[in-house]
């Protein structure tokens, strides 16, 4: 470590410098540093200096003539001061700064004469007065802050008034001059409560309580002005402090919001008188203002909601889906889009009321988005109604699409709009069918010249409103070649989109016509068919009453009659349209009874239709063969047996049906004919223009019949129309 390098004084001063915290060097009349204390050596280590003789036996004049050779102002000025020092023994001061790459630093070098050994020496100190000079300039911004503070207030276009605890008033601004009609000298040191109202509610020291509490706080009162008026006033204040931290009183701002608050009380009366919902958000969703209408329609208070997200709200936090599209609807508008939709929200008793939504951005003149604005319109009244409409409309579609009527329209542009199901058989062959010219579609129907008068009934309605009726039109069909019958109408009529159409409801009368033509050849066929019944019914009277005695008459001949209706009945349940061959051979059978037919029956044929006059030869004939066998042939004895097998040549040119019994009595050829015989072997054979072969063997009676096929087989030029309705 450098030591002093003064002999005889040196033991006893470096002790004492070193104890000092301040720099100190002690420099002889030459310049030359004769010692350095600890803090000083210290200094120069940390700063980058001479860190092995601390500068110890340097000239410090020289040191400083060099630097301010360099330009260093501040080095000539101690190179000054030090020179003078030791001509006329005055002392030097100087303040300077030395800052760090990491702080600013101030130091002050005083330095002082002192004598040692005799001779006049310097005694150098360099003092850190970082913390004084830092003090220093925040008292001056201190100083300056408040001087630009009060030239602040003093220019402010809103009134500041300060007052202490006790409430009376320590500064008054022009505004406040100007907004109460008080100069400031007369209203510094007197109470703040003169401007109060008469019988005001609170005292100057609530609001001091409330304030201090609060820190600042924001609340409207109402004012009166010198000349009596009285105003609503917005109050921000905040508690002023002294440098302990003691409050000495409070500041407030005062701003006249009189007409604001009106304002806004009509616009709230408005908005509450409002039948619609109307809200206000925060960019980001919170509700911060909703009107009277949805929050009575949803039995909550404001309190409930406000400050809330808004898609958390009672209204719509009943399904995560609602939830979702309203939060999806406020991203957008916070993007300045507008989203508009119809949606339900909760409302008193849980209940959903559907409203038609819209979500607006706000912005302020600077294109700044502020607010997100809901508004909705209750429209369960106009849902309830388009529900009802829907539903009518969709009956009225349904009767429409059901009626066995035909009904179309034609539209404005003379195409087709719409065509019911009952119609659409009318128009079975026309295709594209909606939006298809109407005249167009009407000639593939119709051949000239009626398609042609038709087209220009419809132009004549659609033109001139007038109505046409025709109760019975009859056309051949260009189409499909088919006679068809209709009664039809046409009437204008107001389309869809509001321009005139014309409706046509039709009524297809073809098969009425059927049906009568049907009727009357029915009835022909009957009157027919009477007679010829008549005539067989009286032929077997007299046949049977020649052949049998009175006593037997009644019996044969009311059995035969029953055969008779037999065929007949089965003729009648075919709409006169023939009888299966094994349906006819059963009912000629069932007076044998259940057991004869189940054990002595065998029946074998394909399945064929007779027409009625070849039933009702051929079931005479099986009549009597069955009647024949229960008394004298193979049924009248047990294990006797008859088959019965009909069929058609394989050219299908000649039908055939076979009697054979077997296991009865032995047979022989009878002596005299009667009329059983007759009908086996001649009114058979006349019924279908065939011939019979009738066999008296032995072991059973054989007998067949043959006859061409179309007079036997119903074909279907011989067929009869069925009548609708019937089975």
């Amino acid at each position: 470590m450098s030591q002093c390098i003064v002999p005889s004084d040196a033991p006893a001063l470096q002790p004492l410098i070193d104890a000092m915290r301040d720099g100190v060097a002690v420099m002889s009349q030459d310049g030359t540093i004769k010692c350095v204390n600890k803090a000083w050596r210290q200094f120069a280590i940390d700063n980058g200096g001479d860190s092995d003789s601390h500068y110890v036996g340097e000239n410090y004049l020289l040191i400083c003539r060099k630097s301010a050779e360099s330009g260093d102002g501040l080095a000539s000025q101690v190179e000054a001061g030090l020179t003078q020092l030791l001509e006329n023994g005055s002392e030097f001061r100087i303040k300077y700064h030395c800052h760090s790459d990491t702080e600013q630093r101030w130091f002050e070098l005083l330095a002082s004469p002192m004598e040692l050994d005799g001779e006049i020496n310097v005694l150098i100190t360099h003092r850190n007065v970082t913390s004084l000079e830092l003090a220093r300039i925040d008292l001056n911004d201190a100083e300056q802050n408040t001087r630009n503070l009060a030239a602040i207030v003093a220019t402010m276009p809103d009134a500041v008034i300060a007052f202490d605890t006790d409430g009376l008033i320590t500064s008054w601004n022009a505004a406040a001059e100007k907004l109460y009609g008080y100069d400031r000298a007369g209203m510094v040191g007197r109470s703040i409560e003169m401007l109060y109202p008469p019988e005001w509610p609170h005292s100057a020291k609530d609001y001091v309580s409330e304030i201090v509490a609060s820190e600042i706080k924001h609340f409207d009162v109402v004012r009166q002005t010198r000349a009596g008026e009285l105003l609503t006033i917005a109050v921000t204040a905040a508690p002023v402090r002294s440098a302990s931290g003691e409050v000495t009183g409070v500041s407030t701002v005062h701003r006249d919001v009189t007409e604001e608050r009106l304002a806004e009380q009509r616009l709230r009366s408005v908005l509450d008188n409002l039948f619609a919902f109307v809200g206000v958000l925060e960019p980001d969703g919170t509700l911060v203002e909703a009107n009277r209408a949805p929050l009575e329609a949803a039995g909550i208070e404001a309190k409930d909601v406000i400050g809330k997200k808004f898609w958390d709200c009672y209204w719509w936090n009943y399904a995560p889906e609602v939830q979702k599209q309203l939060q999806q609807s406020c991203e957008r508008a916070h993007a300045g889009e507008v989203s508009r939709y119809d949606v339900q929200i909760r409302v008193a008793g849980g209940e959903l009321l559907w409203i038609d939504f819209q979500l607006a951005p706000l912005f302020d003149d600077d294109g700044i988005l502020v607010n997100l604005i809901p508004s909705g319109i209750d429209i369960s009244d106009r849902k309830a109604m388009v529900e009802s409409l829907k539903t009518s409309h969709d009956t009225f579609q349904n009767l429409v699409a059901g009626s066995p009527f035909g009904i179309y329209t034609v539209d404005a542009d003379f195409r087709l709009a719409h065509v019911s199901n009952g119609a659409q058989p009318v128009f079975e062959n026309v295709r594209p069918l909606i939006g298809r010219d109407f005249a167009d579609a009407l000639r593939v129907i119709w051949p000239e010249p009626f398609v042609s008068e038709a087209i220009g009934l419809f132009r004549h309605t659609l033109e001139t409103g007038e109505p046409y009726h025709a109760p019975s039109t009859i056309e051949r069909r260009q189409d499909s070649n088919e006679v068809e019958s209709y009664d039809w109408k046409i009437e204008r009529i107001t389309m869809p989109d509001g321009r005139p159409g014309v409706v046509c409801n039709f009524y297809d009368l073809s098969e009425r016509q059927r049906y009568d033509e049907h009727i009357r050849y029915l009835m022909r066929e009957v009157n027919h068919r009477s007679k010829n019944l008549l005539t067989v019914v009286l032929s077997m009277a007299r046949q049977t009453a020649r052949n049998s005695p009175p006593s037997e008459f009644i019996d044969r001949f009311s059995q035969r009659l029953y055969s008779l209706s037999g065929s007949q009945d089965l003729i009648v349940q075919g709409n006169w349209g023939g009888v299966s061959v094994r349906d006819l051979v059963e009912s000629q059978l069932r007076h044998l009874g259940e057991a004869k037919k189940a054990n002595g029956i065998r029946l074998n044929g394909p399945d064929l239709t007779l027409t009625p006059t070849a039933a009702q030869g051929i079931g005479m004939a099986l009549h009597e063969l069955s009647t024949n066998a229960m008394k004298y042939g193979s049924l009248s004895t047990p294990g006797g047996t008859v088959s019965i097998d009909w069929s058609t040549t394989e050219d299908e040119k000649s039908f055939t049906i076979h009697w054979a019994e077997t296991g009865g009595p032995q047979v022989s050829t009878p002596d005299h004919s009667g009329f059983g015989r007759t009908v086996i072997e001649r009114m058979a054979a006349l019924s279908v223009g065939g011939h019979v072969e009738l066999n008296y063997a032995p072991d059973g009676l054989k007998w067949q019949l043959t006859a061409p096929i179309g007079e036997v087989a119903l074909t279907g030029g011989a067929e009869l129309v069925k009548i609708p309705g019937e089975n």
